[in-house]
């Protein structure tokens, strides 16, 4: 059986009755490619424990995979050779005896509170070409200082899922396909208000919330990246969108917010994850421990 012939199958189940994001789809298949090419084979029945466990090790050390991208390549390589065993195409799962290796506990890497008031300061006054691309811009670090989002699920936002009434934005199929709101600061509910109106009087309000300066067209990963440039360059500070959004989890924790708050505002599916944080909040470790009487 040819591995080309059963996608056509595996993505109707991975779309349709898992639910499964093209992502996390496309990821899968780019994995099968790469080992197929590895093998030099598309005969699912060739692609066995040892050529499967032969390929992880050696990409590993030409590549210099992580840990976390050896067992991704793994749990991709795992969802297919499940189903195909689910549907007789293989007597076992070819990966289901294959280690995935322990991924080292980092802390969370975040910017500080006075590097982030800098990044807004310098977003702010940076001289950008059109004033909607400066509040828009402005709109967009704010947001991920304000709430934690992840780049997809910010970029994803539709202008109906932000309500300043409310005081909420609604993120759709965030991580894991779940839904959740998170509150909106006024700090932020002010910066996105003047983003509102700017992009009023362009006449150009679309389906999505960011868009071109020229259209209304969504952005892309791409567009972020380059003003996060710019502002890092401005600012003298390297930062990503995630790193904000560890920043916005730290400083919470550091001003004593509810860590089961928390955790539904970072759309966390356990509260383990959330915890992480505490670890990197310096600030409110040291003031508990100055306010615990020992004697």
């Amino acid at each position: 059986m040819n591995v080309r012939d059963l996608l056509k199958q595996f993505k109707k189940y991975c779309l349709i009755e898992r639910g499964m994001t093209p992502r996390n789809y496309i990821s899968i298949v780019r994995s099968l490619e790469m080992i197929a090419d590895y093998a030099s084979t598309e005969n699912i029945k060739e692609l066995n424990e040892n050529t499967i466990r032969g390929f992880l090790v050696d990409m590993s050390q030409q590549r210099g995979w992580s840990p976390k991208t050896f067992r991704n390549y793994l749990q991709s390589l795992s969802s297919f050779f499940q189903w195909c065993e689910k549907k007789g195409f293989v007597e076992n799962n070819p990966t289901r005896k294959i280690e995935k290796p322990k991924i080292p506990k980092r802390l969370p890497r975040c910017i500080t509170k006075e590097d982030s008031i800098k990044i807004l300061y310098h977003t702010s006054w940076y001289p950008w070409y059109y004033k909607i691309e400066k509040v828009r811009n402005e709109a967009i670090i704010t947001m991920f200082l304000y709430t934690g989002l992840r780049l997809r699920e910010l970029l994803n936002l539709k202008f109906t899922d932000v309500c300043l009434e409310s005081e909420e934005i609604l993120v759709r199929q965030g991580k894991g396909g779940k839904d959740r709101f998170v509150p909106i600061h006024p700090r932020l509910a002010l910066v996105l208000r003047g983003y509102i109106q700017e992009q009023k009087k362009t006449g150009k309000i679309g389906q999505w919330f960011f868009t071109s300066v020229r259209s209304e067209k969504q952005l892309n990963e791409k567009n972020i990246y380059r003003i996060f440039r710019t502002v890092s360059r401005a600012a003298g500070i390297k930062f990503t969108p995630h790193m904000l959004r560890h920043t916005f989890a730290r400083l919470s924790i550091d001003a004593d917010f509810n860590l089961f708050k928390l955790k539904e505002i970072m759309g966390h599916s356990c509260i383990s994850t959330t915890q992480i944080y505490l670890s990197v909040s310096r600030k409110g470790i040291k003031r508990s421990f100055n306010e615990l009487q020992l004697f």
